[in-house]
C-alpha cells in the first residue's frame, strides 16, 4: 500500500468521538443562467455511533449533503472532515480510497447488478481493495449475510429476492468492507410498510452491534422516530 494510503488508513481509525465534521460548507449548482445556492454555510458535527437522519422538503440540499459527507461531491467552500482528516486535503487517489475502506452506501433503488449473485453483489467493492484476499473477502461477505439474515440467498440473483430481500443485500454490501459510516439515501422509499419496519430493525441492530454510523435521508415516518437525532435541512440551512 502507497505510504500515503497507508497513513491515511491508520489516521481514519475510529475513535469514538466526533466522526464527522462539516464548517461553513457551501455549494452551489449552475442551471442555465441560473445559480442554484444547495446549501449555505453548514455546519455539522457527526459523533462516531450515531443513527442520524437528514429531512427536509425535496430540494432542501439532503443529498447534496450526502453526497459531500461520501466524499462523491466537492464543497466550494468551508471545511470537511473525517476524524480529524481534512478531505478536502485529499487527491483523488486518496478520496476514493477513503470511499472504498471507510464509507457504505446505501440507495433507495438498490442497485444491484440483475445479472450477479447476491454474493457476487456483495463481492464487487470489495474486489477494488487489492489488500484483502479471497478468504478474507469470502469471510467479510458470509458475515454481512448473516447479520441481514440471508445466507441462504447467497447464490440467488436480485430478480429471484423481494424488495425487502435486495434492500438487505444493499445493506449487506454496504457494510462488507466494515465501513466506519453507512450513508443511505431514502433507504425505505421503495419498500411497503412491512419491509419498512424489517428494514429499519435490521439498521438499528447493525449500529448497536457494530458500532457503525449510520446517516440517512428521508421521508419516512417510521425511519425518523427511531432514529437517535434529526437533523432538518430547509433551503440549503441546517434549520434544527
Amino acid at each position: 500500500m502507497p505510504l500515503a494510503l497507508k497513513n491515511l488508513n491508520q489516521n481514519l481509525e475510529p475513535n469514538r468521538s466526533s466522526l464527522i465534521t462539516l464548517t461553513d460548507i457551501c455549494k452551489s449548482y449552475q442551471l442555465g443562467q441560473t445559480k442554484v445556492h444547495a446549501l449555505r454555510n453548514i455546519n455539522l458535527t457527526i459523533e462516531a455511533g450515531e443513527f442520524t437522519c437528514i429531512v427536509g422538503a425535496s430540494g432542501s440540499g439532503k443529498t447534496t449533503l450526502l453526497n459531500i459527507i461520501g466524499c462523491i461531491d466537492r464543497a466550494d467552500s468551508g471545511t470537511y472532515s473525517i476524524d480529524s482528516v481534512d478531505v478536502h486535503s485529499l487527491d483523488e487517489d486518496q478520496k476514493s480510497s477513503l470511499r472504498n475502506t471507510k464509507i457504505g452506501f446505501i440507495f433507495q433503488t438498490f442497485n444491484l447488478v440483475p445479472v450477479l449473485s447476491v454474493y457476487e453483489n456483495i463481492e464487487l467493492p470489495l474486489l477494488i481493495n487489492p489488500g484483502i484476499s479471497r478468504q478474507e473477502r469470502d469471510a467479510l461477505i458470509m458475515s454481512s449475510l448473516e447479520d441481514v439474515g440471508l445466507q441462504d440467498k447467497r447464490n440467488n440473483r436480485p430478480d429471484q429476492l423481494s424488495g425487502g430481500q435486495r434492500q438487505r443485500v444493499a445493506i449487506a454490501r454496504a457494510l462488507a468492507g466494515n465501513p466506519a459510516l453507512v450513508l443511505a439515501d431514502e433507504p425505505t422509499a421503495n419498500l411497503d410498510s412491512l419491509n419498512s419496519h424489517k428494514i429499519i430493525d435490521t439498521m438499528l441492530e447493525l449500529n448497536q452491534k457494530r458500532r457503525i454510523t449510520f446517516i440517512f435521508s428521508t421521508h419516512d415516518d417510521k425511519l425518523m422516530s427511531r432514529t437517535t437525532r434529526k437533523v432538518v435541512i430547509k433551503d440549503g440551512v441546517v434549520a434544527l
